[in-house]
């Protein structure tokens, strides 16, 4: 099958990030720590909560599907435990973002994120959690949205559907005024898993191709890691800054590709099952507690290190300074541009 052909920009980079609106500026400067940089606490899982509640119960010898107190308690105890290390939290409406917000697990201060797109297996195209949407995500205070994206850039008709659902999702969050994070995964096809050799050698591919066709219509883009010798041809095809997702990988794994990331460009980290996996192997409710309270912290001081040492600004890749952000406000900015002179002069002290 042909390759898909990356879409050109439309703006540069720094024309980009100086143009942004003032909504999309906030969140990124609230998901952002204050050097621009991402330290984001990825908790929006569905399916794989399942899974590993499954799993415990299974392990305890009383098996039983979870319900949604299970695992909406699980992620309210996880929240509460480690979001205020974070920069900002990325949840899913199903059973985090607003039952966070409600319980005070969401740490004071601390960015929010929401998914945007239905939890479904890789390879579904891609589609709103029914009942939800972009304008619901700003309106309850989101600094930012988030969306998933299966890629498998060599079948073309599955990616022109993919990018076109993608950009409906850019230019709701345009009209919204709100920052869009965009994730691309790979994926194996039927036959396939992930350690089949056709699927190993096309995954680096299909990050980097999918880097590029994503780039024009998301603000950040969120990666795989792509193999150490592949990281400079996925730092020179993101034209958005990146961050570096976890993608379940075992935490000392992580760690090393977080260095090397950074090192070749990265903005941050976009990590949640690298640093909570074991929190579903404890058989204890305090036992559980302590991982987070010992090895969950650990792990996020680790990852916070790592990108104050090495991770690249957004500022530092954009080329842009406070001062030329500020420059680039028009003074009639709030109509859209227009001079309403003296008919439209407001009088009074604001």
């Amino acid at each position: 099958m042909a390759t898909q052909t990356a879409a050109p920009a439309n703006n540069s980079l720094k024309d980009h990030f100086r143009n942004l609106a003032p909504g999309k500026l906030l969140g990124l400067k609230q998901i952002t720590d204050t050097h621009g940089k991402f330290k984001v606490f990825a908790l929006d899982q569905s399916n794989s909560f399942k899974k590993a509640i499954r799993a415990l119960n299974e392990k305890l010898g009383a098996p039983k599907e979870p319900v949604y107190e299970d695992i909406r308690n699980a992620k309210m105890e996880i929240t509460s435990a480690l979001s205020g290390m974070a920069t900002a939290t990325l949840l899913d409406v199903n059973f985090g973002l607003r039952q966070c917000i409600n319980s005070g697990a969401l740490a004071r201060g601390v960015g929010l994120i929401g998914r945007v797109e239905a939890s479904k297996d890789a390879g579904i195209p891609g589609e709103y959690e029914p009942g939800w949407s972009v304008a619901q995500i700003k309106k309850m205070g989101c600094s930012a949205v988030k969306l998933l994206v299966y890629m498998d850039v060599e079948d073309i008709a599955y990616t022109q559907n993919q990018l076109k659902f993608a950009k409906e999702i850019y230019d709701a969050c345009a009209k919204e005024d709100i920052l869009l994070m965009t994730e691309e995964l790979s994926f194996p096809r039927k036959g396939e898993d992930k350690k089949t050799p056709a699927y190993v050698a096309r995954r680096p591919k299909n990050i980097i191709e999918s880097a590029k066709l994503l780039g024009p219509i998301t603000d950040i883009l969120k990666l795989e890691f792509p193999g150490e010798e592949n990281l400079k041809a996925v730092n020179d095809a993101a034209i958005r800054p990146w961050v570096l997702l976890s993608a379940g990988e075992k935490f000392d794994i992580f760690q090393k590709q977080v260095e090397s990331a950074m090192k070749a460009g990265s903005s941050g980290t976009m990590a949640g099952r690298a640093i909570f996996n074991e929190y579903f192997e404890q058989t204890t409710p305090d036992a559980r507690c302590q991982f987070l309270e010992t090895t969950g912290k650990q792990r996020m001081k680790i990852l916070s290190d790592l990108v104050d040492k090495y991770a690249q600004s957004v500022w530092t890749r954009a080329g842009l300074t406070p001062k030329d952000l500020g420059a680039a406000v028009d003074p009639h900015w709030y109509s859209d541009g227009k001079n309403v002179g003296a008919a439209g002069a407001v009088h009074g002290e604001y």
